[in-house]
């Protein structure tokens, strides 16, 4: 059985569970007949669980000090502009049943600001990182120790983001854009992160900053775009989880481009920054060092990757798109990559030492999750078979065993 149509079985099993369990908790909704009254943080009643026809009137706004913002502190119109944004796209009619499962959200001011973001990102016109920042902070002051650097701000805005997506999806439509938001939070914190690096660069590192940032994002687009590719196809059936495999990988990529810059700018604008091998703590600096990945390692294992479709175990020709395209897909990433890492060379040769030790490093770092991603065949994103997730490599394995590992010859194993 080739790999596509094993996901496909596992995909339709998956969905078949889900769909029982929706059925199961509608069922179970309808037939409880105990009422519990529980009060939430922002003083409204929660009666088992389930809030009833309490929107439109949900969002509780709170006065948010200059102190408190880690960015740019916003103006009186944006913030009005924001708050009438979040109230007209975030509503329900008053004749609709809202249901809410006890344990999936923490509270009331939980759900709608996880919906807050559904409702503005998905609309896809109005992506505006000062509206994140500020939104994010009236759900959770991100406050740290006083007099704490920019690892712990942010560290900091990394833990107010876990928090916020830390509820727990109900259905296959939540699972979606959960994977969705976390890639969504994960370009926002990249894009805040660069232009730090680049608020604290002189004009020439600046410059090449900048033409390093757009041949990532170029690359990142097209990394995107061969997945659907490869994971799609042109009858049309991908299956409900597709989204949430979109989801997954771009935010698998996009921790590539936090991982490219964090150390470097944490040692840029702290001195006491320092490499150490301890815990990752306030105060306590892990730099992750590995052995060399090479550029050749990629580019080859990139070859390795468009070869495994030429094999009919591998290659359905009724469900994969055309051989060609995939060939065109995957070429047309690997030159992408190539230009970001002849950008991340460029950028090195304008920054002195010891920053640039760590910029260096940072770029193998990046080189060696690429390259899991591609021996791993950009398999385990979305609903996978659990067999999948046990073959493929983890980010955290031994070096020696990247080397040697072959998805092809572990997926015959648990196939044959």
């Amino acid at each position: 059985m080739s790999a596509c149509k094993l996901t496909i079985v596992c995909l339709a099993i998956i969905y078949c569970f889900f769909f029982l369990q929706s059925c199961k908790y509608q069922h179970k909704v309808s037939e409880d007949t105990t009422i519990t009254t529980i009060e939430d943080t922002h003083g409204r009643k929660e009666n088992n669980g389930h809030w009833n026809n309490q929107i439109p009137d949900c969002h509780q706004w709170r006065e948010i000090s200059p102190e408190e913002y880690y960015f740019n502190v916003p103006t009186e119109e944006q913030v009005a502009k924001w708050k009438a944004i979040c109230e007209e796209w975030n509503q329900w009619d008053s004749s609709d049943d809202i249901t809410y499962d006890l344990g999936q959200f923490i509270d009331v001011n939980h759900y709608i600001t996880v919906h807050d973001f559904v409702e503005v990102w998905y609309r896809g016109e109005f992506l505006d990182d000062d509206f994140t920042t500020w939104r994010l902070q009236q759900y959770d002051s991100l406050s740290f120790v006083e007099g704490g650097t920019e690892y712990d701000k942010f560290h900091s805005l990394k833990n107010a983001i876990e928090g916020l997506l830390s509820f727990q999806p109900a259905s296959q439509w939540e699972m979606n854009f959960k994977a969705s938001l976390y890639s969504d939070f994960q370009e926002y914190y990249d894009r805040m992160l660069y232009k730090a690096v680049v608020s604290h660069s002189d004009g020439a590192v600046a410059l090449v900053l900048k033409r390093e940032e757009e041949a990532w994002l170029k690359y990142h687009d097209a990394l995107i775009s061969a997945f659907k590719v490869i994971d799609g196809s042109p009858t049309g059936w991908v299956g409900s989880g597709w989204p949430m495999a979109i989801g997954d990988i771009a935010y698998d990529d996009a921790q590539m481009r936090a991982m490219s810059l964090e150390d470097f700018y944490f040692a840029m604008v702290d001195g006491n920054y320092r490499i150490s091998r301890g815990l990752n703590m306030i105060g306590q600096n892990q730099v992750e060092m590995h052995i060399s990945v090479s550029e050749s390692d990629i580019i080859e294992e990139y070859q390795r990757f468009i070869e495994y479709y030429e094999d009919e175990y591998f290659y359905d020709s009724e469900y994969n798109y055309p051989l060609s395209e995939i060939r065109k897909a995957l070429n047309n990433e690997m030159r992408a990559w190539e230009e970001w890492m002849k950008y991340r060379k460029l950028a090195s040769s304008f920054i002195t030492n010891p920053t640039q030790y760590l910029y260096n490093n940072a770029t193998n770092n990046v080189r060696r999750h690429k390259l899991i991603m591609l021996k791993n065949r950009y398999q385990g994103y979305g609903l996978t078979s659990p067999d999948i997730l046990d073959i493929i490599l983890s980010y955290d394995c031994d070096n020696c065993v990247i080397q040697h590992y072959c998805f092809e010859e572990e997926y015959r194993s648990i196939t044959n």
